[in-house]
């Protein structure tokens, strides 16, 4: 089994970057992505949001960070099955939302399936879950959770509301690498899940926390957004043929971001207190002068719970 898994990493390295999955009925594909060739982490998109396979050879196992869309389980087993004869035996979900753990029963190994307390909470809220359901979270945590040691050492962690009440940040110190899921879904305004926790006002705040309060981490895995993706600095993103690449979202990425959002914020706060309306405020910002890259398309619903959280102080 280690020498197929040899094999294949290879194979990813000498060009065929990506494994693809096809269900027959569906056309659900999962595109697969090593992170390091010489290492056991990979990238798995397609079917929701972003997501993360660690390969666990020593407890015998797959770490599937996020299940994706429900419906998507077998698709996520085939592309791993690229690269390992080991099930999935542990899922980690990032926050609540079907784009992340919507396939979370589907995988019939798990033994384990990680998220933080108010995470859990969610899903039993929404209907989709009781008590007891196979797909709900059997460990959950209120601020820090380790698994594994030593190279695949995994710290999860959780600094406060944000896009919901639930969201974790993902690490794997010795890789170099997080996972912020929704946190950071990609150089854009960010959705605000305001009937399950998320906070419009508190977003900058966790932000910040989440850049202070972490070290060591050279590359960063984003909610969602293209597969590897990272842009020469402010106001120079640039699709296709032209777009300027030089590896993976870098811990200054996330850096950046944060500011984005604390200045976004910050302007609609002030427009808030001199009596403008959401479209009035939406209209006169001027944060895409700043950050030109940065895709605004969602500041509509954001300024809206902002409004609703200070209207309610």
């Amino acid at each position: 089994m280690v020498m197929r898994r040899r094999i294949y990493v290879f194979v990813l390295f000498v060009g065929l970057l990506s494994g693809r999955s096809l269900n027959a009925q569906s056309e659900q594909i999962v595109q697969m992505d090593t992170l390091n060739v010489r290492d056991v982490l990979y990238h798995l998109a397609g079917g929701g949001g972003n997501g993360l396979a660690l390969i666990d050879e020593i407890n015998g196992g797959v770490i599937l960070i996020d299940s994706k869309l429900p419906g998507w389980g077998q698709a996520v087993e085939e592309v791993l099955a690229q690269v390992t004869d080991l099930p999935v035996t542990t899922i980690i979900n990032s926050h609540y939302h079907p784009g992340h753990a919507g396939s979370n029963g589907e995988f019939e190994e798990v033994e384990q399936i990680i998220a933080h307390e108010n995470t859990r909470e969610s899903m039993l809220r929404t209907g989709s879950y009781r008590e007891g359901a196979s797909g709900l979270p059997t460990s959950t945590f209120r601020d820090r959770y380790t698994l594994l040691d030593d190279l695949d050492r995994v710290e999860l962690y959780h600094f406060g509301r944000a896009h919901t009440d639930g969201d974790i940040v993902v690490v794997f110190p010795e890789k170099g690498v997080a996972y912020l899921g929704d946190l950071f879904p990609d150089k854009a305004v960010p959705a605000i899940d305001f009937e399950y926790g998320g906070s419009a006002k508190d977003f900058p705040a966790t932000l910040a926390k989440i850049v202070s309060g972490i070290d060591g981490v050279t590359r960063v895995i984003t909610g969602h957004g293209p597969f590897p993706t990272t842009y020469a600095g402010r106001g120079r993103r640039a699709r296709g043929a032209d777009r300027p690449w030089s590896g993976f979202m870098t811990w200054s990425d996330l850096a950046e971001y944060s500011d984005f959002i604390r200045e976004l914020v910050a302007e609609a706060e002030e427009a808030f207190g001199t009596g403008q309306t959401v479209g009035e405020t939406v209209a006169g910002l001027t944060i895409g002068d700043r950050y030109v890259d940065y895709d605004l398309a969602a500041a509509e619903a954001m300024v809206t719970v902002l409004f609703r959280e200070l209207a309610s102080q």
